[in-house]
């Protein structure tokens, strides 16, 4: 299992950004294409770099290739036994990797947070409630990209009824839940100013993020 990311920035250089739109495929090139944001597209971009370099770093290159779409909009393989995940917010790009689903989401933290009664089960609103003030973010942000990996384990995203999912075990993140009669392993991650979790079948989580340089991407 690997959890892999990438500083979208680096694409600001032209070079750069179209050398990445000539690497990514047609799929992700088109997609990328049809954010009207340059900030999305550099990111839709580094999102597919960094899981074309996930299938060659297990000797699978051709499988970047044979990627489909659910109607939900996860991208799936078929008839393999690779499972990953993709993610972004500012800066960012992430691509959660195994051998089994898995589930990955980072997001920026800010100090305006959104509503949460669609968010936050009953327990976990109560908790929220009775923190201090100053803890009340990180609390969120951990919450939600826990969820939020959870959803793109199943499938659906963002489409999942969240309130009904609880991550939380007061205000720490619960180390597995079950769902689909399968135990899942959650685990979070920061960096810099941005929450980061991930979702998998196997308490064998990386002890850390792998950080890619542009170098490295385009030579594999």
């Amino acid at each position: 299992m690997e959890l892999l990311i990438m500083d979208a920035d680096e694409l600001l250089n032209p070079v750069k950004f179209q050398k990445a739109m000539e690497l990514v495929g047609e799929e992700r090139r088109c997609k990328a294409e049809k954010f009207l944001k340059a900030e999305s597209k550099r990111l839709s971009l580094a999102a597919g770099l960094l899981l074309r370099y996930a299938f060659f770093s297990v000797g699978q290159p051709d499988l970047f290739e044979e990627i489909k779409i659910m109607d939900s909009g996860k991208p799936y393989l078929p008839n393999h036994e690779f499972g990953f995940s993709l993610s972004h917010s500012g800066r960012f790009a992430i691509c959660g990797f195994s051998d089994r689903e898995i589930g990955c989401d980072i997001e920026k933290i800010r100090e305006k947070l959104p509503r949460t009664e669609k968010i936050f089960s009953a327990d976990e609103a109560r908790t929220f409630c009775e923190l201090d003030e100053d803890k009340k973010t990180a609390f969120f942000f951990r919450l939600w990209t826990c969820k939020e990996s959870v959803t793109k384990w199943i499938g659906k995203g963002i489409a999942y009824p969240l309130k009904s999912l609880s991550v939380m075990d007061g205000e720490q993140v619960k180390q597995s839940i079950f769902m689909k009669e399968r135990q899942l392993f959650l685990k979070t991650f920061h960096v810099e100013n941005y929450a980061i979790s991930l979702c998998a079948e196997s308490a064998e989580f990386p002890e850390k993020l792998k950080k890619l340089e542009w170098n490295i991407l385009i030579h594999n």
